[in-house]
């Protein structure tokens, strides 16, 4: 979470420039305890537009194998996603618009729902190491689609994906906490 962004919930900030890199100059990583609803790590970056994935390998290397990790848009990267995945930890995170895949098996598909694993990236020089379930549902209008290496639809069903991600965003209620 960046800081800058502080100023939304602190009126007295409200008249600096958007571009005055000295306002609370960096950014917060969290690792934060879902189902506990707590923070097990936090950590101030000096760096506002430090690269997230930077740091995040130190920051989840000592948690238990099979950890069911859920991570945002920012820390979306194949490298990263192989690394947990050789670590043995579980993961799951959105899939960033415009990413190529090649579906290599289907669990199942209809008009509104998708489950199946996929090769991320178009080209074997830029593929991830490990093939990912992929699972995309529409709610109302909106689409959604998840990527996982849980790769059992008996183990993390499309509806727990769907639960699971939806948690998200309790870490985004404890960082505005936090600001």
């Amino acid at each position: 979470s960046t800081l800058d962004k502080i100023k939304k919930k602190r009126p007295a900030l409200r008249d600096v420039p958007n571009g005055d890199s000295q306002l609370l100059p960096g950014k917060m990583a969290g690792l934060f305890d879902v189902r506990r609803q707590q923070w097990r790590r936090l950590r101030f970056h000096r760096h506002p537009h430090q690269n997230e994935k930077v740091a995040a390998r130190a920051f989840v290397a000592d948690l238990p194998a099979t950890t069911l990790i859920l991570a945002d848009l920012g820390y979306f990267g194949f490298a990263w996603f192989d690394w947990l995945t050789d670590k043995n930890d579980d993961w799951l995170s959105r899939l960033r618009a415009k990413t190529s895949s090649k579906v290599i098996h289907t669990f199942f598909c209809d008009d509104k729902v998708f489950d199946g694993l996929v090769w991320l990236g178009a080209y074997r020089a830029d593929r991830a190491k490990h093939a990912v379930r992929l699972v995309t549902f529409w709610q109302g209008q909106k689409k959604h689609s998840s990527i996982t290496n849980v790769l059992d639809p008996k183990k993390f069903t499309i509806k727990a994906i769907a639960r699971t991600y939806a948690r998200r965003w309790d870490i985004e209620m404890a960082f505005a906490w936090v600001k």
